[in-house]
């Protein structure tokens, strides 16, 4: 496998929704997705906090806050969450609120 600072022409992306409770989800549905690296954010409107996991399944005290997208109508950016991971069905998700999203760009 590559190093994650060279050049990719290959990846994609994968929306994950926040189901009912418990607001728990696994990346890609628990379907292989190989990667070098994924880079992570929170839709702007989200009403709760979203947290990701390596893992394990991610509960409101474990794993780490995702940053929130900005507002298309603001100005200025947020930065994503940037994580070298060999494959995006590692990533645990929690919500507090059902239907928040969050979107996931990963490189191969």
């Amino acid at each position: 496998m590559a190093s994650i600072t060279e050049n990719s022409d290959a990846g994609g992306s994968v929306r994950v929704t926040i189901p009912a409770t418990p607001f728990q989800v696994q990346a890609n549905s628990g379907t292989s997705q190989p990667c070098r690296e994924v880079y992570i954010i929170a839709q702007y409107d989200n009403t709760s906090e979203c947290r990701v996991q390596i893992g394990a399944a991610c509960t409101s005290t474990t794993g780490i806050p995702i940053p929130k997208s900005v507002d298309h109508a603001q100005h200025g950016s947020t930065v994503p969450l940037r994580i070298p991971i060999r494959d995006v069905n590692y990533l645990y998700f929690v919500g507090g609120t059902e239907n928040d999203v969050v979107d996931i760009l990963w490189r191969s």
